[in-house]
């Protein structure tokens, strides 16, 4: 059984639906199709669109991206934000940049991710798909990824990337969707005898919430609506969290900051 999105002007031309967007320019919008199958033999079609004129951004973009409005026990998605999206239109092509793969399990299995077309490069590229859980990154350009998952959301595991060199740009200190605000990072440190992280973060950065994943991808807990204290900082306790490696990502006006978190006690 199979998810099918239209392929004819496919919300692939990405405007043909809106009447107020801005024209097209003279060059051609640049198109990965991505095709995940999920546990259950489902297929799930993906469109990445980079707008040579950058009329999109990697954030939510009206007449740009498509989102996600089935719910199937099984299905993927790209992640724009907190929102699941089957098309997504980001600016410019650039190797630096990755895009994460949202996985949505009801049943434990194979997954498998395979790349279908490229449209309108002048040049070959690689595509590649960065794994955080194993930190590895596999080529799908011309052999696709099998994977065996368990049941459950993964949201910050598989990564579309353009680069054999990701690691560091995904789980380094910075801020993924904003390369500019590198500069203006914040200092996430786990205290193991109060069992609190602590995020020490520039003037006018502010946290709109933490979430922490765990190394399947999963999100484990969530923390909203934040108040920093009187130096401007946050804590939150991680007491009631078990031993193991998680992912830290926090969420601000200016971009996504990852790290990885290891509890040992």
């Amino acid at each position: 059984m199979l998810f099918l999105l239209p392929k004819t002007g496919d919300c692939a031309s990405l405007k043909n639906n809106t009447s107020n967007v801005r024209a097209m320019t003279s060059e051609p919008i640049q198109r990965v199709r991505i095709d995940v199958t999920t546990t259950m033999g489902y297929t799930r079609h993906l469109l990445l669109a980079f707008t040579p004129d950058n009329a999109a951004t990697d954030g939510m973009d009206y007449g740009y991206d498509a989102v996600n409005g089935d719910n199937y026990s099984n299905d993927s998605s790209w992640m724009v934000g907190e929102q699941r999206c089957v098309i997504q239109g980001v600016g410019e092509f650039h190797t630096s940049k990755t895009y994460p793969l949202g996985l949505f399990l009801s049943d434990a299995g194979d997954i498998e991710i395979s790349l279908t077309a490229l449209e309108n490069f002048e040049q070959d590229i690689e595509v590649y798909i960065y794994d955080a859980v194993n930190d590895t990154v596999s080529s799908i350009s011309t052999t696709n990824l099998i994977e065996t998952m368990a049941e459950g959301d993964s949201i910050n595991r598989f990564y579309i990337a353009f680069t054999n060199s990701v690691s560091a740009m995904v789980f380094a200190d910075s801020a993924l969707s904003n390369p500019d605000s590198q500069l203006n990072t914040p200092q996430i440190n786990y205290i193991s005898s109060t069992k609190e992280l602590k995020i020490n973060v520039p003037n006018g950065l502010d946290v709109s919430n933490i979430h922490l994943y765990n190394i399947l991808g999963q999100k484990v807990r969530q923390w909203s609506n934040l108040k920093p204290t009187s130096s401007g900082n946050y804590s939150v306790s991680l007491s009631n969290t078990s031993k193991g490696t998680y992912l830290i990502s926090l969420i601000a006006k200016t971009g996504k900051f990852n790290k990885r978190l290891i509890i040992s006690k």
